[in-house]
């Protein structure tokens, strides 16, 4: 398979023990042009990224924010995934299609009740929507991909929280409590983000429930 990044040796910011490191720098934890991510993840429907995105400006606007919210197209759930720099094989994807397509899993749904800041004051924070409820559904569905990850070769970190990014940015910021928000989860979905573009790109997509393999037009 091919080699991971140097400088991102824990994929997205997350640390393999800890979970989502609340001493992280998150300036640091962004990845170098030319390199690219490839995950699977929970997205919103329009409706919900939409809803997702209005409570990210109102929280811009109340805590003098100046970071740009990441944007309806860009809000997911991370399961699990891996970087190559500029690109991944097409072996690779297939592999990655593969490992999803022998996922089985009951539809859900997700819910968050907070947003925090992570990194240190005075460097770039990651703002991200948290939970503080257990999904053990959603363990399950990381545990089971990471599994079969590892088993075609993959090198995948340990599981992490549960959580939307909604923006980065260097101000300081608390952990307000918000009302719950929430999105039914019916499929998950194969991402690819190319690092400076600002985009995510859906490869594949599989329904949660039965089904078979689905592919973006």
């Amino acid at each position: 398979m091919g080699k991971p990044s140097p400088d991102q040796p824990d994929l997205f910011g997350w640390t393999p023990r800890h979970g989502i490191a609340a001493d992280c720098d998150w300036s640091k934890t962004l990845i170098a042009p030319g390199w690219v991510r490839y995950f699977f993840a929970l997205v919103p429907s329009p409706e919900d990224a939409a809803a997702i995105d209005a409570l990210a400006h109102e929280l811009r606007w109340l805590h003098g924010l100046r970071g740009r919210p990441l944007g309806p197209e860009r809000y997911h759930v991370t399961l699990c995934g891996i970087e190559r720099y500029g690109g991944a094989a097409r072996d690779e994807i297939a592999a990655l299609e593969r490992t999803a397509a022998s996922m089985v899993a009951a539809q859900f749904t997700v819910a968050f009740d907070h947003v925090a800041g992570h990194g240190r004051p005075g460097d770039r924070q990651a703002i991200f929507l948290e939970t503080s409820e257990t999904f053990p559904i959603v363990d399950k569905l990381q545990r089971n991909l990471r599994r079969e990850m590892r088993r075609r070769g993959f090198r995948t970190p340990s599981k992490f929280g549960l959580h939307v990014a909604l923006l980065y940015d260097e101000c300081s910021f608390s952990k307000p409590m918000i009302p719950p928000v929430s999105f039914p989860v019916r499929e998950f979905v194969l991402v690819r983000s190319v690092h400076g573009e600002s985009r995510h790109d859906h490869l594949a997509r599989w329904p949660l429930g039965g089904g078979r393999l689905s592919t973006p037009a």
